[in-house]
């Protein structure tokens, strides 16, 4: 998942000189997925759906991992940046291309997407939360930019992958959220503790979660919220801000409003 086509190049052939027979089939497709010239061409003509029948379904565990690596590469590279909106446009034009992927598929995406939260996907809210606020030292915490690119990529694949994810991958997908959101909200409620500009960025990250649970929300209307996962939300997000809402919501409609209107 290197961002340097170079080295992805270089990556590629190392992984092809092993010969596998379920990969070296795809040796172009491949390359040309690496190749800045041509990834975008090869994009349009080898589908990877499993209807398209591009892929032999017994090669596919083998060739998607690769796939995922190479795009998930060019999606974050910096190349694509170069004009105004070109990482953007990417960023789209990838992420539609890997919707063509079945559930299992997509996981392997989101945990190397979200690789510093995956290990959330498999526990339930509550033991996020408590593992979460147990963890933190505000001495050694993420990063604010790394939290705020976490919960942008989070919208990013909800709105491009959150309509092919059945209930039980939304509920892991949704997990990487309350960790992102419980380590914002810990940290905030050491908040004398923490540099004033620091709690100002931390703050603007809750109206971030806060407008991203909203979309979520209306997006899966029908998924099935339990109890522990509420709980989770209301304690990070919601409890923190209700008592401050007479006074910030006065005149113009908060995030927190929004969500409370969603639910009504």
């Amino acid at each position: 998942k290197n961002k340097n086509p170079g080295l992805q190049k270089y990556a590629l052939d190392c992984v092809l000189n092993y010969k596998n027979k379920n990969v070296v089939a795809y040796k172009t497709n491949l390359h040309n997925l690496v190749d800045e010239k041509k990834f975008k061409d090869e994009m349009t003509q080898f589908e990877i759906t499993e209807d398209a029948n591009n892929i032999h379904p017994e090669d596919r565990e083998h060739v998607l991992p690769l796939i995922l690596r190479i795009l998930y590469g060019k999606m974050t590279s910096k190349l694509a940046a170069d004009k105004k909106g070109g990482g953007q446009a990417r960023r789209s034009l990838v992420m539609r291309y890997l919707a063509g992927c079945n559930e299992n598929e997509l996981q392997i995406f989101i945990e190397m997407a979200f690789s510093q939260f995956k290990q959330y996907m498999v526990l339930a809210p509550k033991e996020i939360h408590n593992c979460v606020l147990s963890a933190i030292d505000l001495k050694s915490i993420t990063a604010p930019g790394k939290l705020h690119s976490a919960l942008n990529s989070f919208d990013v694949v909800r709105e491009y992958f959150g309509g092919y994810m059945k209930d039980q991958l939304l509920s892991r997908f949704f997990n990487i959220f309350y960790g992102i959101c419980t380590t914002i909200g810990g940290v905030l409620a050491q908040g004398d503790k923490v540099h004033i500009g620091y709690v100002k960025i931390l703050k603007n990250l809750i109206v971030i979660a806060l407008t991203t649970l909203r979309k979520l929300f209306e997006q899966f209307d029908k998924y099935p919220w339990t109890q522990d996962e509420l709980h989770v939300i209301f304690e990070t997000l919601l409890w923190p801000l209700i008592s401050k809402l007479h006074i910030e919501g006065v005149h113009n409609p908060t995030p927190l409003i929004k969500l409370l209107n969603t639910w009504c």
